[in-house]
């Protein structure tokens, strides 16, 4: 234990430690380079060291005020805790909690003492941590710790005339433990369960216990596996296979106290375990490491030389196998490149073909498509409309070969129809691939001018009969084109193809989700967004409202003016109603005259203030009737209903119904008012 003392470094001086101990020995050593630099350089110098030295003193200080001292028990357990030569407290537990009290408000005073005197100080509020066992946790004597900082199992060590392959071969024998641990509490209980009468002999240390063994004064020891096994191959002692009381060593404090020290003992046990290069590794290894077992064998020098040159003649099989296997490469390398294009077009389908996607799988499919046809630039142009109504491409994605570097500025640019040649812009529209060059976006960034290796082939990108834009393709000269070409064509078309079914996709959307005579949301859209907005107000626990609103005296409109003229008048509404809501409300035709708001975040006074306000522009409102020669003003009124939701005993159905119970309530009350549901006053008409 000496010797291992020896080579330790990083001793804690005293019986206790601050988390600012390393600060403090960087200033020592500062101090000792500054003492062997003075010299004969006079009194100055004097001066100076000692106003170092008081500085050092007032950084060095006992504990501060605000500095909380921590009390730590332990029992002695090489190499875990023990005393060195100097009288110091050293060993793996004194060293881990110096590296957890680093930059903490707090200093760890350690207390040496047999287990069976710790616990009950630490009951008593006496201590403040010990490293105990977590099945202790069932007595609830004491607060744990989530995260271990130690793990131990017990075993039995004998002599080699006997062999211990079970407990019950421990009857009618004596047996040494270090008395003060759990380990001997669990072998008492496992010997009682069996009936094993087994005379045990408790010592002070484990040392003494297995001195007892080496004398012949007891049969069997029992000590903890990791710390004791450079003395039991020293002594030649051997181990048996049976183990006994596996346990997570934890931090363990007074039940109801320091639970802010163990939690933040907790976080920093976890970091330090979760990176590999933590300073507990090298404690670890600096505890834990035995010299005596580790040895560099006399024949791993000669092993390592011949595993070097069996290395090498490998490696010039290798090279051989290579060149030869480099010809038949070049030869596969046309097939393959051909069986690429195939699964690429294969891979574009596939992802052209599926839901939710947009131009950003254009962009991926023409990022693949530069690399694979090593293009020297690849432009995606995009179809447009300037403010000025003039016709423009916009240059919406690039890729550019790494040996011919692209100006990104372009992206976005701005390429006008009026600056172009007129006969590929021709070709492009009639979906047939064009040639040419192309000109500069903008003054500031210059393309390729028409000629020479500035030559494009443009493929069109059409949403049906309409040009969406087009791909523009220039090849690396010296390149074979047939094979690019008939890719790019194939790839062309699918992209139109995909183009279209999107378009189509979006028009029959917004059909099945919008009324077709006023534009609004329809029924369909209108209680799929009250279910959707009822579940969001119960989970936030916000307010929202229905507001339903019906024509009053609809049928006589249509009688006397005509149907178109009805169908008129519910557009206009439909206009009046957007224009007088929220953006985040929803309004929406139910079916014939009868419309739906739906308002969140809109509790049920402020949703009858709304539906008075749209009452007045209702009734306020000249209805235009063209189709009479003079022009006609119609004047309607409306009755609305209002409801607001409950919330968790309430539900979307039953909230549409008060509202639409409240509207009906309007109508048998005269009309062309506004009605809440039972039980809540609505507002008095202006």
């Amino acid at each position: 234990m000496a010797e291992r003392s020896k080579r330790r470094n990083g001793k804690i001086p005293g019986r206790s430690f601050r988390g600012s101990s390393q600060k403090d020995r960087e200033r020592l050593s500062f101090v000792d380079r500054t003492l062997s630099s003075i010299g004969p350089r006079g009194p100055f110098c004097l001066l100076f060291l000692l106003f170092l030295l008081f500085l050092l003193f007032l950084n060095t200080s006992p504990i501060s005020a605000s500095e909380r001292l921590v009390r730590y028990g332990m029992m002695e357990l090489p190499p875990l805790f023990f005393r060195g030569e100097g009288g110091d407290y050293e060993g793996y537990f004194p060293d881990l909690l110096e590296l957890l009290a680093e930059g903490e408000p707090w200093r760890i005073s350690l207390v040496e003492g047999h287990g069976d005197e710790l616990l009950p100080l630490l009951e008593r509020g006496e201590l403040d941590l010990l490293s105990m066992a977590s099945t202790l946790a069932l007595e609830r004597r004491v607060d744990f710790a989530d995260v271990h900082h130690y793990a131990t199992w017990y075993t039995f060590f004998t002599r080699d005339d006997r062999e211990i392959l079970a407990f019950q071969d421990l009857d009618g024998k004596r047996l040494s433990i270090q008395g003060g641990f759990y380990a001997l509490y669990e072998l008492r209980r496992i010997l009682d369960r069996l009936a094993v009468a087994c005379e045990i002999v408790e010592t002070r240390t484990v040392d003494e216990a297995l001195d007892l063994l080496r004398h012949g004064d007891v049969d069997v020891c029992a000590a903890e596996q990791m710390t004791t096994a450079n003395l039991v191959r020293r002594y030649g002692l051997r181990r048996s296979p049976v183990i006994f009381a596996p346990s997570r060593i934890v931090f363990a404090t007074t039940k109801g106290k320091n639970g802010d020290l163990l939690a933040r003992l907790d976080e920093k046990m976890a970091l330090l375990q979760s990176n590999p290069l933590s300073p507990l590794k090298t404690l670890q290894r600096r505890w834990f490491y035995d010299e005596e077992f580790a040895f560099f064998p006399s024949w791993a020098l000669s092993a390592f030389v011949v595993g070097l040159l069996l290395l090498s003649l490998a490696l010039m099989c290798l090279a051989a196998v290579y060149r030869k296997d480099r010809i038949i490469g070049q030869r596969n390398e046309e097939l393959e490149e051909h069986l690429a294009l195939e699964r690429f077009l294969a891979e574009a389908a596939q992802l052209l073909l599926s839901s939710g996607v947009g131009e950003e799988a254009l962009r991926e499919a023409f990022a693949r498509v530069g690399e694979m046809t090593r293009a020297r630039r690849l432009l995606l142009l995009r179809s447009s409309l300037s403010t000025e109504r003039r016709r423009f491409l916009e240059i919406r994605y690039a890729y550019d070969s790494p040996d011919t570097p692209f100006p990104t500025e372009v992206l976005g640019g701005k390429i006008f129809a009026d600056d172009v040649p007129g006969e590929w812009l021709t070709e492009l529209n009639r979906k047939k691939i064009a040639e040419g060059g192309l000109p500069a976006p903008s003054p500031e960034v210059a393309l390729p001018s028409g000629d020479g290796e500035g030559r494009f082939s443009f493929y069109a990108l059409c949403e049906g009969n309409h040009l969406w834009g087009a791909l523009a393709f220039q090849p690396l000269p010296g390149r074979g084109r047939e094979r690019t070409e008939a890719l790019l064509r194939t790839l062309s078309e699918m992209i139109s193809a995909h183009l279209l079914r999107r378009k189509e996709a979006r028009r029959l959307l917004r059909r099945a989700t919008t009324d077709d005579l006023t534009g609004l949301p329809n029924r369909k859209v209108f209680f799929e967004s009250l279910e959707r907005e009822a579940a969001r107000a119960l989970r936030h626990g916000r307010p929202l409202s229905v507001i339903l609103c019906d024509i009053d005296f609809f049928k006589s409109v249509n009688d006397t003016y005509g149907h178109d003229s009805g169908d008129k008048v519910l557009r206009q509404l439909a206009r009046r109603l957007r224009k007088s809501l929220r953006a985040e409300d929803l309004p929406a035709r139910l079916g014939g005259e009868e419309f739906g708001i739906l308002l969140p975040e809109t509790d049920l006074h402020q949703a009858c203030r709304a539906a008075e306000r749209l009452r007045m522009e209702v009734e306020e409102t000249d209805f235009v009737l063209p189709r009479f020669r003079e022009g006609l003003f119609l004047r309607i009124t409306a009755s609305f209903g209002t409801a607001s939701f409950h919330g968790p005993s309430d539900r979307a159905s039953a909230l549409f119904i008060r509202a639409d119970r409240a509207m009906y309530r309007a109508k048998e009350e005269g009309r062309n008012r506004v009605k809440s549901e039972e039980g809540l006053p609505s507002l008095p008409r202006r």
